[in-house]
């Protein structure tokens, strides 16, 4: 029998319903993240934003509502801290520089100013914050191994630690189902090692260094920044709640 049973009826538009309500409510984007980071610590400049170094990575949305976006993002900054760079003269005296990257797997939610809603002319951009939690991976200078070379060999291991990232942007459509979006968002660490403080403190220094005390405050952690654009694909039916442009 073809038919659907008196008691499978109500099962049957059940899922039916359900099915339907996913398809007309929900929209992803998926993309990439270009852009620069840069460090903010004991190590090179204290500019909060100064992104020098490259920064990329993938970014997965899920529109919700037009004024909620979840997110998720896997990406990879890179950092280059360098003393010269610093406008303090103390920190000059040091001439340390780092050179390292940070894996970053981030998720964390949009909340836009205005709806926004690609099948809706009007509503096709809007600026937004963005706040999230972040776990990172990173390599940490551990101990020096030894050498008869005078130069020091340090070795490095993988450390991890968890991030809060926060930040405004502003999306836009940029063609058809293409959408750009401009972000800065800054990272705060509960590591105070991305820079190595603590290691450059006890093994690099001397003793007798002039400046040491003013070295590598172990009362505040560490900071990344990312500055840069993110270019994503929108899909699920329908674009973004509608099936039409309106």
């Amino acid at each position: 029998m073809l038919a659907i049973s008196t008691m499978g009826k109500p099962i049957f538009i059940l899922i039916f319903t359900m099915l339907t309500s996913v398809l007309t409510a929900q929209v992803n984007e998926l993309g990439l993240l270009l852009g620069g980071s840069n460090h903010v610590g004991d190590v090179g400049s204290s500019k909060v934003f100064r992104p020098f170094s490259s920064a990329s990575g993938l970014i997965y949305k899920f529109n919700k509502t037009p004024r909620i976006a979840y997110r998720a993002s896997l990406s990879k900054l890179n950092i280059n801290p360098d003393d010269a760079d610093s406008y303090n003269e103390v920190q000059h005296s040091f001439e340390n520089s780092i050179n390292k990257s940070i894996t970053e797997l981030s998720v964390g939610i949009e909340i836009n100013f205005f709806e926004y809603n690609l099948a809706y002319r009007g509503q096709e951009r809007t600026p937004y914050l963005f706040l999230g939690l972040a776990a990172i991976q990173f390599k940490a200078a551990q101990s020096t191994a030894p050498s008869v070379d005078p130069e020091i060999i340090v070795n490095y291991e993988n450390e991890r630690s968890l991030a809060i990232p926060f930040g405004i942007g502003y999306k836009t459509r940029l063609y058809g189902r293409f959408a750009l979006a401009i972000e800065t968002r800054v990272q705060y660490t509960f590591t105070d090692n991305l820079d190595d403080g603590q290691f450059i403190s006890e093994e690099i220094l001397a003793a007798d260094h002039p400046n040491k005390e003013k070295f590598n405050n172990s009362a505040t952690n560490d900071w990344y920044t990312f500055t840069g654009i993110s270019l994503v694909y929108t899909f699920g039916r329908p674009a973004c709640y509608n099936s039409r442009i309106r």
